[in-house]
């Protein structure tokens, strides 16, 4: 079995070009379901479609898995059998068809954060970095844990910031190096998904000073390697996880609600940004998606005070005054969004 797992995962990275998160997740889930077969005793090519359903109400039943996961889990799945099928040729007919076991999912809106909310973690990420330099500055004898320290808070800074202004993924910003770096165009070259490149800029107000002066920093560390967020514990490339652990942390001491992620921050990039007029075709391409359609789905819901402010201008009892010109504009883009989306 596992042969045909490891030239399926191949063909992910090499030929596809998956992410690599993407590929390591569905090794994962292609695994434990191998070994869910191999534990009923069924080889890989008489894997039939009761199999898989008995698959399924063990992920539901059994495991408690949510519905985005069980999804995730047959999309994965879907593939592997479909290379099987047309690839391999180890089956003459596919134990799962186009239209088996579809999983409907529940539409969540993304979540962000308000500017109040934003204001306040960088608050509290400058405090840190704050406390860290008064003991550097105060504390007798050795000072490279401290040093260290204010080190970390300026690289949190920077990441919090980029994936803040620029939407960018968490794994994104973690795989810049100096080289990816133009300082005369004042831009960043991205890896992103399905090893697509794209560009983003850091002459941005509140990034680019901070930016450059971590690079300094980064750059007296005198590493092996090119990777600019590092952890302060051996140097070594800063992983997702890692980020998360920190952040949860920040969010923590800036009495912010608990589910915030690096990928709120993004989604907060998203949001904030078409609110304030964006242009959805440049947005798209910023944060790196396929199509518009795709950003327009995600983000075209209005923040609590977008609708509050509706509500104080539009009611029926509202003594503002809005023109004709006003309404006349506000019913076209209306006409327009439900002709794209009706």
């Amino acid at each position: 079995m596992n042969k045909y797992l490891e030239r399926f995962i191949s063909s992910l990275d090499v030929e596809q070009g998956y992410a690599l998160n993407t590929v390591k997740t569905y090794r994962l889930i292609l695994k434990d379901f191998l070994e869910f077969i191999d534990s009923k005793k069924i080889k890989l090519k008489r894997l039939k479609r009761e199999t898989i359903l008995e698959y399924i109400i063990c992920l539901r039943e059994e495991r408690k898995n949510g519905s985005r996961t069980i999804r995730l889990k047959l999309y994965a799945l879907r593939s592997f059998l479909k290379h099987l099928t047309e690839d391999v040729r180890l089956f003459s007919k596919n134990p799962m068809a186009p239209g088996d076991f579809k999983y409907k999912v529940e539409k969540k809106e993304a979540e962000s954060m308000s500017e109040a909310q934003i204001e306040s973690l960088i608050d509290t990420i400058s405090s840190e970095k704050q406390k860290a330099e008064d003991a550097f500055a105060t504390t007798g004898g050795k000072k490279t844990l401290w040093e260290k320290r204010v080190f970390a808070a300026d690289r949190d800074m920077v990441i919090v910031k980029l994936l803040i202004s620029t939407g960018l993924r968490i794994s994104e910003a973690l795989g810049i190096r100096l080289r990816d770096i133009d300082f005369v165009d004042k831009s960043i070259q991205i890896l992103g998904k399905g090893k697509k490149y794209r560009l983003v800029f850091y002459d941005l107000e509140e990034v680019e000073d901070g930016f450059l002066e971590y690079i300094e920093e980064w750059k007296k560390l005198g590493l092996k390697h090119e990777y600019l967020f590092v952890s302060i514990k051996n140097y070594t490339r800063m992983t997702s996880r890692g980020f998360q652990l920190l952040l949860n942390k920040y969010v923590e001491k800036a009495r912010l609600r608990r589910s915030i992620t690096p990928h709120t921050l993004r989604h907060t990039y998203a949001s904030i940004s078409i609110e304030k007029g964006a242009n959805i075709k440049a947005v798209s391409q910023i944060l790196g998606h396929s199509n518009c359609e795709i950003t327009i789905d995600l983000y075209t819901h209005l923040s609590n005070e977008h609708l509050r402010a509706v509500m104080q201008k539009c009611n029926p009892l509202s003594k503002e005054v809005i023109s004709i010109e006003e309404r006349i504009e506000g019913r076209k883009k209306h006409l327009a969004y439900f002709g794209r989306t009706g």
